[in-house]
C-alpha cells in the first residue's frame, strides 16, 4: 500500500496537482479524533529531523505536522470539524467510555517505522505492524463505538498505520527534488525504529502559527487518555 501511494502521488506532485490543506472550518478536516499514545522513543526526534530536511524541498507555507506538539498516529476521527467542540460536550464521555472498553481488551504493541512515502496531500512515516494486534485495536474500537463510529464508516476502512510528517498547504518549491528525496528514503536504514503504542488519547486539533518562525501546524490538546492492557 505504501508503494502504491508513492506511485499514485508522484506525478501529481511533479505537476503541481498536489492537495493544499487549509485551516479547519466547520464540517471539514481536523476533527476531534483518537490517536495512539506512545512511549518516549527516538521517533519524535527523528520525525523532526526528517521534517527539517523535507522543508528544504517543500519550501514554506505547509503544515509542519511532524513537529513537537503536532505529531501523532491517528486511530480514528470521530466527527466533522466543529469549532465549538468542547471537552465538556456530553458525547466526550461516550467516546471515552468506548476507549476504555477497547483498552482493557487490547495489549500494548509495537510498530516498526520502516520508511517514508508520498501522498497527494503530504509525506508520511510508514509504520508496519508485527502482528494482528493493531488491526484488532481498530476493529475493537469501531465495535465499541457502535453508532458513534458513523463518521469514518462513510469511507474505506483504515488499512495502513502512519504518522504524517508534513501536510502540503502551498506550492512546492522543488517538486522533483522532493520526489527524489522520498524515493531515497522509502526504506530507512536498519534496524527500523520501534514505536511502542501504549494507549489511546482523545484529542482536539488547533490551527497554530509559531510566533518565532511563522510556520503553521495543527497543535493537539489531549482531552482524555487510557492505557492499553499490559
Amino acid at each position: 500500500m505504501f508503494d502504491q501511494l508513492f506511485e499514485d502521488s508522484r506525478l501529481a506532485v511533479l505537476r503541481g496537482k498536489h492537495g493544499r490543506d487549509k485551516p479547519p472550518a466547520d464540517g471539514g478536516r481536523w476533527p476531534v479524533s483518537v490517536i495512539a499514545s506512545t512511549d518516549p522513543t527516538s521517533f519524535s526526534a527523528r520525525l523532526q529531523d526528517l521534517l527539517d530536511e523535507l522543508t528544504e524541498y517543500t519550501g514554506p507555507g505547509h503544515f509542519r505536522t511532524g513537529r513537537a506538539g503536532a505529531s501523532h498516529i491517528t486511530v480514528r476521527a470521530l466527527e466533522p470539524y466543529r469549532e465549538a467542540a468542547s471537552r465538556d460536550d456530553l458525547i466526550v464521555g461516550e467516546w471515552t467510555d468506548a476507549m476504555k472498553r477497547t483498552a482493557v481488551a487490547i495489549p500494548a504493541f509495537d510498530l516498526a517505522w520502516t520508511g517514508v512515502t508520498l501522498t497527494r496531500g503530504g509525506v508520511l512515516a510508514q509504520l508496519e505492524p508485527h502482528d494482528r494486534t493493531p488491526w484488532e485495536l481498530l476493529d475493537r474500537f469501531r465495535s465499541e463505538l457502535g453508532e458513534l463510529a458513523w463518521f469514518e464508516d462513510q469511507w474505506m476502512k483504515r488499512n495502513i498505520w502512519y504518522s504524517s510528517i508534513i501536510h502540503f498547504a502551498a506550492e512546492i518549491r522543488e517538486p522533483r527534488a522532493l520526489v527524489d528525496w522520498i524515493a531515497k528514503h522509502r526504506q530507512l536504514d536498519s534496524p527500523a525504529t520501534t514505536v511502542r503504542v501504549t494507549g489511546l488519547d482523545l484529542v482536539r486539533f488547533h490551527h497554530t502559527i509559531a510566533p518565532e518562525t511563522g510556520e503553521q501546524y495543527m497543535r493537539l490538546s489531549r482531552w482524555n487518555s487510557v492505557e492499553l492492557a499490559g
